[in-house]
This record gives structure tokens, C-alpha cells and sequence, in this order.
């Protein structure tokens, strides 16, 4: 279930280069992310755990991975907190050889739940896990008649992060949205919290609006949900806006459907990317179709770094582009 509205990379232009300058085959688009190195700024971002189903999909994106040396996040681990008898779902991803595993659990439960940095530590042993992933969905809990709108204390992560690098482990955590994107006041409140890294998952693609319009049985509650199944900053306006007010690492998702969706997106500021939903499709089947998935964005990323002239990604995060129509507008947001 996608949004309708556009993620505004086509309000994008990359600049051909007639004369690119460039041997395709010695293109490289390799990485260092947070002590990593991936063999594309990509990674699978959270998608499930803590269903039956979620071990199988789990395990073919993990094999796949693997397979292309690339990264990996977990869905929320909150499932995997309350029931050990779901942990596998998870724990799954580290019987491959992945070199960037992602950890995930809401926000809101630190506030709610009163989460803390032991249950960052439960969640990080679970899959052993490389970074942490805080997601934030105020959308998604206000749409739910069961869901936790009390999102007033966030700054209580402050603490927990710094307890949880002090007393555990030096781990890098970024902050997630989770479809609606992250603005440039929020990139500097999750800046003074101590986040490393800012996922913007802007609107465009999956709409867990939508998502909960159609789980939602009460006639009254469908139609108040109905009106918010457009909300949300487009991912390219989202990336333009918190660019220059967040000094750490940038991960562009949300909507990201090809390789020339990646090459926008770090031309106008993301470090790395990343995919869901078409790999969900493919991880239904098996692990060879989740591989054809990521090697054709791949090639796609790499054959557009040459249809710039560009042959390496710092390069690419260099190159020039243009702004048209409706993208303008949201760098126009008054002060």
C-alpha cells in the first residue's frame, strides 16, 4: 500500500555528461558506513519479526545480503522483547555473514513503557546487532485506536543513549521514520539527543496510514484514518531539509524504487539508502528474487554515476543537479 503522492525525485535533474570520462566497469560505488564496508551505499531497511512468516522472509533477505555484501535492519523488536518465543524471527539474520546489522524498537516505548538502555542491550543481543535503530511513528500510533500517542518526553532517549554507550557498547543509533519523514526542526531536536544517524523515510512510499486504514474494522475510525492517508513530507524534500542542520550520517528512504532514486538522493545529500517494499515482494518467493531485486538497483546506480561523470559515490555526492516545481516550494518553508 503506497502513497499516492510523489517521493518529488522526479522534481530532480542530474546533470548528463555527454563526455563521461568514466570506464562503467571500474565504477565503484563501495561504502564505509559506521566501520563497515558495503559493496553499495544500500541497505534493506526494516521490514518484519515476530510473526510465523517473518523467519522465512527474514532469512531470505539475510541470504541475499550476504550474498551482496550489503546492509540489513530488523522490524521492530518490540515482539521479540515481550515473547522469547518469537526471538528466531530475528535472531535468524546472524546466522549469515551480514557486515551491518540493524536493530530496531519504537520510540515511543521509552516513554510509554519506560524502555531503557538494558532493553536497548536485550534488543542488540537479540541479533546481535551492529547499530540501533530508534524508529518514531506518531502517524501510525494516532491512526490506531490502540496506539500510544505520548510523545511528549523524547528527550528521555538522551539519557538512555549515553547510559547505553557508556555501560555496553560504542554502537552508532539512528533515528527512523517510519513513512512521513523528518523536518528540519526534528533533524535538530535528534541531533541535541545524541542520534548518530537520521533515516528519513519520507512519504512517497509505503503508507502505514493506509496500512492502518484497511486493519481498522470501526466505520467511525476508518474515515477519521482516511484523512491522513496523503500526510507527510516527500522523502526528497525531507533529505533538503534536514541536510544542513544534521551533522551525522543520512540514509535516504521512503519510496526508493531504482538506482537513479539512489543516485538522486545522495546527490542531494544522503550518505546511503535504503529499500523495503520491493524487497518484501521478493523475499515472499525466495532469496534468488530478493538478489535480482538489488543487483538491478545496483546496476542502475552504477550506469547512472556514469551517465554523470561521476566514478565513485564521493563523487557522485559532489555532482550537480537541479531543483524544479513543487520541490522548490518545500525549501521555502518560512522560518
Amino acid at each position: 500500500m503506497e502513497y499516492r503522492k510523489s517521493t518529488l525525485f522526479n522534481a530532480i535533474e542530474l546533470i548528463h555528461r555527454g563526455v563521461s570520462n568514466c570506464n562503467l566497469k571500474d565504477i565503484d560505488i563501495t561504502i564505509d558506513l559506521f566501520g563497515k564496508k558495503l559493496n553499495a551505499p544500500l541497505i534493506v531497511t526494516a521490514i518484519t519479526g515476530g510473526h510465523p512468516k517473518a523467519k522465512e522472509i527474514n532469512r531470505n533477505i539475510a541470504k541475499a545480503v550476504e550474498e551482496l555484501n550489503l546492509g540489513m535492519g530488523v522490524g521492530s523488536q518490540r515482539a521479540g522483547i515481550l515473547d522469547s518465543s518469537v526471538v528466531d524471527t530475528y535472531a535468524v539474520v546472524r546466522d549469515y555473514d551480514i557486515p551491518l546489522v540493524i536493530g530496531n524498537l519504537g520510540a515511543v516505548n521509552f516513554i510509554v513503557d519506560r524502555w531503557d538502555e538494558e532493553t536497548v542491550e536485550s534488543a542488540v543481543e537479540m541479533i546481535d546487532a551492529d547499530a540501533m535503530a530508534i524508529h518514531f511513528n506518531p502517524l501510525q500510533e494516532a491512526i490506531q485506536p490502540e496506539g500510544d500517542t505520548n510523545f511528549k518526553d523524547i528527550h528521555i532517549l538522551k539519557d538512555v543513549i549515553s547510559k547505553y554507550k557508556k555501560m555496553y557498547r560504542n554502537i552508532p543509533f539512528i533515528a527512523k521514520q517510519v513513512g512521513e519523514g523528518f523536518s528540519k526542526e526534528d533533524a535538530i531536536i535528534l541531533k541535541e539527543i545524541g542520534f548518530d544517524a537520521i533515516d528519513v523515510a519520507g512519504s512517497g512510499g509505503t503508507s502505514w496510514a493506509m496500512v492502518e486504514y484497511y486493519r481498522i474494522k470501526e466505520r467511525e475510525f476508518r474515515e477519521f484514518s482516511g484523512r491522513f492517508l496523503e500526510w507527510g513530507i516527500p522523502t526528497a524534500a525531507s533529505l533538503l531539509l534536514v541536510k544542513n542542520v544534521f551533522p551525522g550520517i543520512i540514509i535516504a528512504s521512503g519510496g526508493i524504487r531504482s538506482g537513479v532514486d539512489m543516485a538522486k538522493s545522495i546527490a542531494i545529500g544522503a550518505h546511503c539508502c535504503g529499500v523495503a517494499l520491493p524487497v518484501l515482494k521478493a523475499a515472499l518467493k525466495d532469496a534468488r528474487e530478493v538478489v535480482k531485486v538489488l543487483e538491478r538497483m545496483i546496476k542502475e546506480l552504477k550506469t547512472t554515476l556514469f551517465l554523470v561523470g561521476c566514478e565513485n559515490i564521493e563523487e557522485l555526492r559532489k555532482t550537480k543537479y537541479i531543483i524544479k516545481s513543487e520541490l522548490r516550494e518545500w525549501l521555502n518553508i518560512k522560518d
